[in-house]
């Protein structure tokens, strides 16, 4: 396990799903957790569970709320060197998404990413350098069905990402991403009805591992990109897709997509 003692961590979504998974990790790890989510019920339960974490309720569209979560980091005391981007809008809309739906999608996954990097990395500038891990998708590198919201600002995040890697190096700062495939999050729990026996085998056969994933092997990997075990990555998406992307049309022997 990587070690982040003494230093604090910023994620944003930390209070469910992948966020959370890591901020566990980080807590587990040594680090104190600033957890941004709008969720204010989970934000209190996370709180309860873990000792070394201070949550900010709010959206990271909101600019006080991005002040808010660089003042608290600051209050702490300690080294703030990560920050991880989990918030996230999984609004899916095509030929008929709304402006106001491109409004969400666009502000919360692209904007809120960017800007929340913005407040953030003078603290980590100070502290000498660190790291940053923005979520991305496999939905950023394939085409799926009625999903211009989505899948646009995901793969302006894979853009995102590669821009702030370089305009960061200089101050030892490195910029990352992950590309999570299918895995078994609130989210995808609330979309099968909370029915994982009957969806699971519609959705596992898209990977070649022919399972989900679960978020605590997307957080093993943002994690590690934040550790000094990836001192020479940066600017680059790490796919945690169960070979999602990799497979192609043709499943391997004995599985077939789902109807």
């Amino acid at each position: 396990m990587a070690d982040f003692s003494g230093t604090v961590a910023v994620v944003t979504g930390g209070a469910s799903g992948i966020g959370l998974a890591t901020v566990r990790g980080f807590v587990a790890a040594g680090a104190h957790a600033i957890i941004v989510d709008r969720d204010a019920e989970r934000s209190a339960a996370v709180a309860r569970e873990l000792a070394s974490v201070t949550t900010v309720v709010g959206d990271v569209r909101d600019a006080a709320i991005r002040q808010a979560t660089a003042d608290a980091a600051k209050a702490v005391g300690k080294p703030v060197r990560y920050l991880v981007n989990c918030a996230a809008s999984f609004l899916s809309r095509g030929e008929d998404a709304s402006a106001a739906d491109w409004d969400v999608s666009l502000g919360v996954n692209v904007a809120g990413t960017a800007l929340m990097a913005s407040a953030i990395v003078p603290l980590i500038r100070a502290a000498g350098g660190g790291a940053i891990v923005n979520t991305a998708s496999i939905s950023g590198y394939i085409a799926q069905p009625n999903r211009w919201t989505y899948n646009a600002t995901k793969g302006a995040i894979l853009s995102l990402t590669r821009c702030q890697a370089l305009d960061l190096a200089p101050d030892k700062i490195r910029v990352n991403s992950v590309s999570p495939g299918t895995i078994w999050t609130p989210e995808l729990d609330r979309m099968a009805g909370g029915d994982r026996a009957k969806w699971e085998p519609v959705f596992a056969p898209h990977h070649m591992l022919n399972r989900t994933g679960e978020p605590e092997e997307v957080a093993a990997a943002i994690l590690f990109l934040c550790s000094e075990e990836a001192s020479f990555i940066t600017g680059a998406d790490l796919k945690v897709d169960g070979g999602y992307t990799a497979m192609g049309h043709d499943g391997p022997s004995g599985i077939r997509y789902a109807k």
